[in-house]
């Protein structure tokens, strides 16, 4: 945006300033709610475009969402404008910050050593994978609660929502992921995630193929998030005793996917995903999942950390039919590799269905889910 646009947006504000008599604070608060305001009618516009209003049917054209989108960018700006009268270099300067990010080296597609079923999904998994519920993060800080100088292990750590989420409590962090794409966009996590006296370590690597760094080292804390079914389970456990400190606790933790949801909308969506890919969940371009099979709590309970507690956290998300898009975009049963040139396809008839699936007021989809965290001990 150059000089010219910043010159019309500030004689905007300035002009919507001296038609108003609320004061400066109340002005900056209602004019960030009206972005909110001007995302829902562009919404609507598109829900218009594809002809899926139930009452109007094709009550707008592509102009109009255009338009809707040109509304929600200028009431941003008049925003951003009355947040700081620097507007303009604020802007340029998160914009370079994002080019930065997202446009670096470390968002190209990582060669793997050996295929994974993650393959390609690292940019959407960072962007549209839940994290943690609080009430979870609290349960695992308190774990930890009696130790100076915590040491956390996270294992499958992905893009590293456990460490995003936990790491100010621990004096160490090793992340441990395998897939190279994960690493890449992990690695860009690392200077935020430590602090004075913090050390963070990113370990490209399987679970069970893990060495400590040193002799000494032991794990306070071990984590794996939803991505047990992806470990030699035993194997792994077998070496957990040796790394992990006297008082250490496991926590195995997850919820269900888009796949196994009992939500109308997820089930009708899983059932467009088999039309296309076959009725078996996939696991990658080239593979089938084969879980385990046996529930987590009877493995734990089985190994040296048989004192298993569980906890379960109720949680409800809403997303947007896109957001639906992005999270399939991330996982290993529905990913743009796993649907190769059919994706194009898919992803047009995926955005009818969740759109027709919406809420009418709001908008959104609603998913009703459960967080799982299974706590073991050595007895």
């Amino acid at each position: 945006m150059n000089d010219h646009t910043w010159a019309l947006v500030e004689r905007l504000t300035d002009r919507l300033d001296g038609h108003s008599t609320l004061p400066v604070e109340q002005r900056r608060v209602l004019q960030i709610l009206k972005i909110s305001e001007e995302a829902g009618e562009a919404a609507e516009a598109v829900i218009g475009a594809l002809g899926q209003n139930p009452r109007k049917g094709f009550s707008h054209t592509w102009d109009d969402v255009q338009a809707e989108v040109c509304d929600v960018i200028t009431t941003g700006m008049v925003a951003l404008r009355r947040l700081s009268p620097d507007a303009a270099a604020v802007f340029t300067r998160h914009l370079t910050r994002i080019a930065e990010r997202d446009l670096s080296e470390t968002s190209q597609p990582v060669p793997e050593s050996t295929p994974s079923p993650f393959m390609g999904t690292a940019p959407f998994y960072r962007r549209y994978r839940s994290g943690l519920p609080a009430p979870a993060v609290q349960l695992l800080a308190r774990s930890v609660a009696d130790v100076e100088e915590p040491t956390l292990l996270d294992l499958g750590s992905g893009t590293g929502q456990v460490p995003l989420a936990l790491h100010t409590v621990f004096a160490q962090v090793d992340m441990v992921e395998p897939d190279a794409g994960m690493v890449a966009e992990a690695k860009r996590l690392v200077p935020y995630l430590e602090g004075p006296g913090q050390t963070v370590r990113l370990h490209h690597m399987g679970a069970e193929d893990f060495t400590p760094p040193s002799e000494t080292w032991r794990a306070h804390l071990v984590t794996i998030c939803r991505a047990f079914h992806w470990i030699d389970q035993d194997t792994l456990l077998q070496r957990l005793e040796k790394w992990a400190a006297p008082q250490a606790a496991i926590a195995v933790m997850g919820d269900k996917s888009l796949w196994s949801l009992d939500n109308s909308w997820a089930k009708a969506l899983r059932l467009l995903i088999q039309s296309f890919l076959g009725d078996d969940r996939r696991a990658g371009s080239s593979g089938l999942f084969n879980p385990h099979g046996r529930p987590y709590a009877d493995v734990l309970t089985e190994s040296a950390f048989s004192d298993v507690q569980e906890y379960r956290f109720e949680e409800q998300r809403e997303w947007t039919p896109y957001q639906v898009i992005g999270y399939l975009s991330s996982t290993s049963f529905a990913s743009r590799a796993v649907f190769g040139d059919k994706w194009r396809a898919f992803e047009r008839q995926a955005l009818r269905l969740l759109i027709e699936h919406c809420d009418e007021g709001t908008g959104l989809l609603t998913e009703d889910n459960t967080f799982t965290v299974l706590l073991a001990y050595r007895p």
